[in-house]
């Protein structure tokens, strides 16, 4: 039998390495390569050709843009980038790499090169759609979008959406975009069911954009937050307590909020499971036949939960054990 298992490992873990050396030899998309001829100029194998002005080749680019001949026009804003770096022209090519790689869904790397157009080209005139372009990227990422490695997707991570979240608000920090990334920010964290850091993101929106129309939501959000936390594998009372708190602090702040109704559900949905872990607490020392604890815990029910339906029965069974406990004989005393 061991022989037979090590013998499957062995076939497994070849399998394995073949298919490890076939991705990473196996040809990728590259684009057509640049090439100079004394005399000649610059020149590639691809559709991109050098042009003989920096205005001419950003057209020759765009041209093979509108026949979504990705590789080439890359090649030829690169080109540009090359032989004249401080042209007016710069930026746009720049930026059409950036397009073009979003293009052929490499949005990570389309990511970094619009980032290169904002860093390498102040006061650039499309700034509002890089900004745009980013966070669009960034919810991609927060959907669930894969990182590339080698060409090939890899896993989804929340990390890399917080990361071009985050200087989408560096970028812009007083941009209309930069307020949804903020809240995009707490959204990601609850993805990774990392509650207090969610929270956290929430909080920064509401103290650095208060007058922005969506503190309202985040307000919100912080409660839902805690629930989340509350309601894990192992029901957390100091979550559930913080849940509350916040659901109560968005109705004070939002009387006549959109989510009014579903905040005070949620709070009722809270007590309800507090009380309910109450009661099976008491319930665990009524049947250990420890009926002062019972006791102890019965009464905490009725007076934090006394509307909840557990109510009715603890105040039921807190008479029954009043009464057991009165008949019980008193303790013997020492004898001395």
């Amino acid at each position: 039998m061991a022989f037979a298992t090590l013998r499957w490992m062995s076939r497994f873990g070849l399998r394995f390495l073949f298919l490890l050396l076939g991705l990473l030899t196996a040809p990728l998309p590259c684009p057509a390569p640049i090439v100079y001829r004394p005399g000649e100029g610059w020149e590639t194998k691809g559709q991109a050709a050098s042009q003989a002005t920096p205005k001419a080749q950003l057209e020759h680019g765009q041209e093979l843009e509108k026949k979504r001949e990705w590789d080439d026009a890359t090649t030829s804003y690169r080109m540009l980038l090359r032989r004249w770096p401080t042209s007016i022209h710069a930026a746009d090519a720049q930026f059409h790499i950036a397009y073009c790689q979003e293009q052929q869904r490499d949005y990570y790397k389309a990511f970094l090169s619009y980032q290169k157009v904002i860093d390498s080209y102040q006061g650039f005139e499309k700034f509002d759609e890089v900004l745009q372009r980013q966070f669009k990227i960034g919810n991609l990422f927060l959907a669930g979008e894969r990182v590339k490695f080698f060409g090939f997707p890899t896993f989804p991570s929340m990390d890399k959406a917080v990361e071009i979240f985050e200087k989408v608000i560096k970028n812009g920090p007083y941009n209309e975009v930069a307020q949804q990334a903020q809240m995009a920010i707490g959204y990601a964290r609850e993805k990774q069911k990392q509650y207090d850091d969610a929270v956290a993101a929430y909080r920064k929106l509401v103290e650095k954009y208060s007058s922005s129309p969506i503190v309202e939501e985040a307000y919100f959000n912080v409660g839902l937050a805690y629930f989340k936390a509350a309601t894990k594998a192992e029901y957390d009372q100091g979550y559930a307590n913080k849940s509350i708190e916040a659901f109560n602090e968005y109705l004070v702040k939002f009387s006549t909020g959109s989510k009014t109704a579903v905040a005070r559900d949620y709070i009722a949905r809270v007590q309800t499971d507090q009380a309910r872990g109450l009661f099976e607490v008491a319930n665990y020392y009524d049947k250990q036949k420890d009926l002062n604890a019972a006791l102890v815990y019965y009464n905490e029910l009725i007076a934090r939960h006394p509307q909840s339906s557990y109510a009715k029965d603890a105040q039921a069974r807190m008479e029954l054990l009043r009464r057991q406990v009165a008949l019980q004989p008193p303790p013997l005393e020492a004898k001395r």
